[in-house]
């Protein structure tokens, strides 16, 4: 299921989905500790003796509060009579979720309403060993475990506190959880349970007829009883309405830091836009690492995540910010960048938050006992063109100066040093998609514009003789690309040459990187041909449209009869070339036409997925992922700096 939302502040990350509940809550980086790992925080209902969890039978919406990361939610059932409209938020600087719930008593009649918590903790992302407890000083529940404290409380806007708790067992033979001892209204009063444990809470609030009261909850995070303790005094001191007016008025600052004009664009888009900053936001870790998004759904495929670090993913991000104006955010990846990178020069696969090694299915061999390297160059590369993007921009000589020796040598000493003397190109590493071994068209453009960016950062250091040498060895780099990646007779670029010598002529949306990342220009010939047969092979006629990933997909794939589901980043890189060749404000339209595209088919939140059902338009795979923010913020930031230039020129 889908994540409709996210909060965050760079070390506690939550994320709600579409029926307003708690799916997953990492803390204390943002990809390492996933306390919650799918499991679903409940939340009910009980009036005039009847009880309802907050399920299909509610009609539910949810939205972020314009320009900022504060939900407005709401939730209405007209059987049981009840309409529910919610606030969420992580506290920008305390380590606190926040919800301010608004019940709304439909009925001409007063009435007692209940409402219901349940909190499904597994600490550390395991379910055994946990601790839920009733805690008197504070009148709260706590769950912990190890170095991991969760303390959950709460008020009526009376200042009432819980009204009744229980803690009990759970996932194992007659325990379903505490949450079945709320669906008769009431909860037992068990103070503890250790093991495998949840716990429930509830709220009373007398309402007269079509009235409406506030309940607040939250949830302090910290390493002790202490640290909780004292989070949850300050939530009840200060209050969860000034929190979340804290909260509101931090991020509506931040994400307006920069007066950027977006009348040209529809105002979808325009929202789109600063709803794509604040989600990838909140996968940046306060250490620099930028995860690839907090959906742990995505463990139902393979019993993995994608909350880690490619620093393919991050570099893009870094891009996408820079090209927005927050350039201190792509400074701290580039920083946790040059403290990950190799001893040779090279990333590795992925990365924890903490700059640790993260999972991989890259092997050291092949299938004949042949070594081989289990990397994916374009993530090297991708990190230098970002940094040279982001000098060109900021012209922070200063930072560069802190990360030149380390970063930019030797990441440029490792690509020269992987080459084939024969052919002029890299050595193989596997692909963006991380599928197959082989030397890649998408690989070789971002490895040409590396050894550029490399050559520009030699030259602003006065190392003349760098400089020469990598300039060189970038042209000859484009040249075999022309020479052995592009085919005269299919007058298109080919996706690869294995080790075997085979070529993969099958055509790949990704071969759109030679002018989106690469050395070659978005209107000359090899481009566009190649653009052409993507249009033609990968377009998504049928359904709700897009760009498929390449020539039969099976990577979630919904029907045979659609070549692949579309991505949104494939979508957006044809959208960015139509942006890049327009010569007048009317041959933008078709570019944005694309990001009307995107705008509409996000959820109603702005989230974006990777993938959608070609038919439903439903998310597919991690959502959100950032890497759609990311390409969508440059796509946007293109088309208006494309559309200041030909205005002014009209």
């Amino acid at each position: 299921m889908a994540r409709e939302v996210v909060l965050g502040n760079g070390r506690l990350i939550v994320a709600l989905d579409n029926l307003m509940r708690i799916r997953d809550l990492s803390y204390p980086k943002a990809d390492l500790e996933n306390h919650v790992a799918g499991h679903s925080f409940r939340m009910g209902i009980w009036t005039d003796n009847r009880f309802s969890w907050v399920d299909d039978g509610w009609q539910v919406e949810m939205r972020y509060l314009p320009e900022t990361l504060v939900t407005r939610c709401t939730a209405r059932n007209a059987s049981l009579g009840i309409e529910l409209e919610m606030n969420d938020t992580v506290h920008q600087f305390l380590d606190l979720f926040l919800r301010k719930v608004l019940l709304t008593n439909l009925s001409h009649s007063a009435r007692e309403v209940r409402i219901f918590f349940c909190q499904d903790f597994h600490i550390y992302g395991v379910d055994t060993g946990d601790t839920a407890m009733y805690e008197p000083d504070s009148g709260g529940i706590v769950h912990y475990k190890g170095r991991r404290y969760f303390l959950v409380n709460g008020r009526t806007e009376t200042g009432e506190g819980i009204f009744e708790f229980a803690t009990g067992y759970k996932e194992s033979p007659g325990k379903q959880g505490t949450w079945k001892d709320a669906e008769d209204g009431s909860l037992g009063g068990n103070p503890i349970a250790q093991g495998t444990v949840d716990s429930a809470i509830s709220f009373r609030v007398q309402l007269a007829a079509q009235s409406a009261a506030a309940v607040y909850y939250w949830i302090a995070c910290g390493r002790n009883a202490e640290e909780v303790g004292k989070l949850d005094a300050v939530a009840r001191k200060t209050g969860v309405e000034q929190l979340l007016l804290e909260v509101e008025n931090y991020w509506s600052a931040w994400v307006n830091k920069r007066e950027v004009d977006l009348t040209p664009l529809r105002r979808n888009v325009a929202k789109l836009f600063k709803t794509s900053l604040l989600v990838m936001r909140t996968h940046v870790d306060n250490g620099g690492a930028v995860i690839a998004s907090c959906d742990s759904d995505i463990l139902a495929f393979n019993r993995d995540t994608y909350s880690y670090v490619w620093p393919r993913d991050g570099a893009l991000a870094a891009l996408a910010f820079d090209a927005a104006g927050f350039h201190e955010v792509s400074r701290m990846f580039f920083l946790f960048c040059n403290d990950v990178i190799t001893q040779r020069g090279y990333f590795h696969h992925k990365y924890l938050a903490d700059g640790s090694r993260g999972s991989s299915w890259h092997a050291w061999i092949d299938s004949k006992g042949n070594y081989q390297l289990p990397i994916q160059e374009d993530e090297t590369a991708l990190v230098l063109y970002a940094l040279w993007r982001h000098y060109q921009k900021y012209r922070d000589i200063e930072f560069i100066g802190k990360v030149y020796g380390n970063l930019v040598v030797r990441a440029s000493d490792f690509i020269l040093e992987h080459r084939d003397e024969a052919t002029g190109l890299s050595k193989p590493s596997f692909d963006l998609w991380e599928e197959k071994i082989g030397v890649f068209t998408s690989t070789a453009a971002t490895i040409c514009t590396a050894l550029t960016a490399a050559a520009e950062f030699a030259q602003l250091f006065y190392d003349s003789k760098r400089h020469e040498l990598l300039s060189e060895s970038a042209a000859n780099m484009k040249q075999a690309i022309l020479t052995h990646l592009y085919d005269r007779k299919l007058g298109r670029f080919i996706k690869a040459i294995y080790p075997d010598g085979s070529r993969d002529l099958t055509v790949d949306s990704s071969l759109m990187f030679p002018f989106l990342y690469g050395p070659f220009g978005a209107v000359e010939e090899v481009v566009t041909n190649t653009v052409s047969s993507i249009v033609d092979k990968l377009q998504v006629k049928a359904g709700v449209g897009g760009v498929a990933r390449y020539e039969n997909d099976e990577y979630c794939r919904v029907s045979p009869e659609i070549t692949g589901n579309p991505w949104f980043v494939c979508t957006l890189w044809l959208a960015r070339w139509h942006i890049a060749r327009a010569t007048s404000v009317e041959e933008l339209n078709e570019g944005l036409q694309t990001l009307e595209w995107v705008a509409e088919h996000s959820l109603r939140s702005g989230i974006l997925s990777e993938q959608l059902d070609p038919y439903t338009g439903g998310p597919i795979s991690a959502s959100p992922l950032v890497w759609s923010h990311a390409e969508f913020i440059m796509a946007v930031s293109e088309y208006l700096d494309k559309y200041r230039v030909l205005s002014a020129t009209a």
